[in-house]
């Protein structure tokens, strides 16, 4: 989520600030962590070589959903997650 949200926030203000050098940092940094983390953590291997606007989307729902408190319940839905405990 770090690396998406950076990417983002870079991407906006190279578009506001019109400074090249920030809209190049911007996917960098998304996909840096991004990789760092499916190598040394999931060990596996990111999507974004394969189908890179799959890829780009997905990390964005992803980050939407969490931003918003609704990621959990969706990795439950797909069965990703562990289910949570009752209130």
């Amino acid at each position: 989520m770090l690396g998406t949200a950076a990417g983002l926030l870079l991407f906006i203000l190279g578009l506001a600030l019109a400074e090249p050098w920030l809209l190049v940092a911007a996917p960098v940094a998304g996909y840096a962590l991004a990789w760092l983390s499916h190598g040394a953590i999931e060990h596996n291997r990111p999507a974004t070589f394969g189908h890179p606007l799959w890829s780009l989307f997905s990390d964005l729902r992803m980050l939407f959903l969490w931003l918003c408190g609704r990621l959990g319940a969706e990795l439950e839905r797909h069965g990703l997650a562990e289910p949570r405990a009752p209130n």
